[in-house]
């Protein structure tokens, strides 16, 4: 009995033992399966961050910018410039040629670039954009008034002169026709006009009538033309450079001496400086309207000649 319960006692620990060392490898076994599960992981994982930082990598290859073209029309909507620019890139308003816009219509009508009816800074979209005109015209209504003068002190007078410019200038607002609005003005440029020749020096150098010529200043192109006359020292009957009372005596003088002397009839320059009323003879009353010239004249606070006195277009019948 003793026997066989030692022998089972040991048969029981082998058992036990033999349990023991299986457990261990299997363990062991689900360890190093364990580690070599954990490496592909880890291996795999690698794997895949490498191929995700290569996919992040940024492509080498070139973008192509979208192109849009800029058309610029003239006056009467005809091409003037055709622009291509890339997107997002300016817009050089320096490349459109402009001088084809500047135009003279007729001798008084010249026609220039006003402004773009619209201008984007940028290209981001195709553009059609237009030149606005303006255009100015010279408008004569009126030569000047004076044409008679009695010396060659001074300058031309332009007085009754009637000149203008007329602008049109077109907005980038457009009528229900779908034609630009139109802005008008007109400005008086007649005090601003010039003649030539411009001294009354000038003008009779070569005798007692001459043609004058109108311009607008900076303007070549003549405005107008109109002659004028000089009754050149009329009432300087000394002709000492003055009209006073001087010069009524000594035409009370000739006039006596004419009365008195027959045949006696005095030199065409007195008769013609004497004269003051043109009625062809020498009088009296010539020598009283000197005298009343030099009493006005004494006292005005502008110079005057004798028309302040006369009507010669009506005393000669016609200028």
């Amino acid at each position: 009995m003793i026997l066989k319960s030692s022998i089972s006692a040991f048969i029981s620990a082998l058992l036990l033992s033999g349990a023991a060392a299986a457990a261990s490898a299997t363990a062991d076994n689900s360890s190093n399966k364990a580690a070599d599960t954990s490496s592909e992981t880890a291996a795999a994982s690698t794997s895949t961050s490498t191929a995700e930082e290569s996919s992040s990598e940024p492509t080498t290859e070139p973008t192509t910018l979208k192109k849009y073209h800029i058309t610029f029309l003239d006056f009467d909507n005809k091409p003037l410039k055709v622009l291509e620019v890339e997107e997002g890139d300016p817009i050089d308003y320096t490349e459109v040629d402009m001088k084809p816009l500047h135009k003279h219509i007729d001798e008084f009508t010249e026609q220039d670039f006003c402004a773009w009816d619209i201008k984007p800074d940028f290209a981001d979209q195709d553009y059609t954009i237009h030149a606005l005109s303006k255009t100015a015209k010279i408008i004569f209504n009126k030569a000047p008034e004076k044409y008679r003068y009695f010396s060659t002190k001074g300058n031309v007078s332009l007085k009754g002169l009637e000149a203008s410019i007329h602008m049109t200038v077109q907005t980038p607002k457009k009528d229900n026709n779908g034609k630009f609005i139109t802005e008008e003005s007109t400005v008086d440029i007649s005090t601003s006009c010039i003649a030539q020749p411009a001294t009354l020096k000038e003008a009779f150098a070569n005798g007692d009538s001459a043609k004058i010529t109108v311009y607008p200043r900076g303007d070549q192109k003549a405005l107008c033309t109109f002659n004028i006359v000089c009754h050149r020292d009329l009432g300087d009957v000394n002709d000492d450079g003055s009209i006073n009372s001087t010069d009524a005596s000594q035409v009370l003088a000739t006039y006596a001496k004419m009365a008195a002397t027959k045949g006696f009839a005095p030199d065409e320059k007195l008769l013609k400086h004497s004269d003051v009323n043109m009625d062809g003879k020498l009088d009296a009353r010539d020598a009283s309207h000197i005298l009343k010239y030099y009493a006005v004249a004494s006292t005005a606070a502008e110079a005057i000649d004798w028309e302040y006195f006369f009507d010669y277009d009506k005393i000669l019948g016609s200028k």
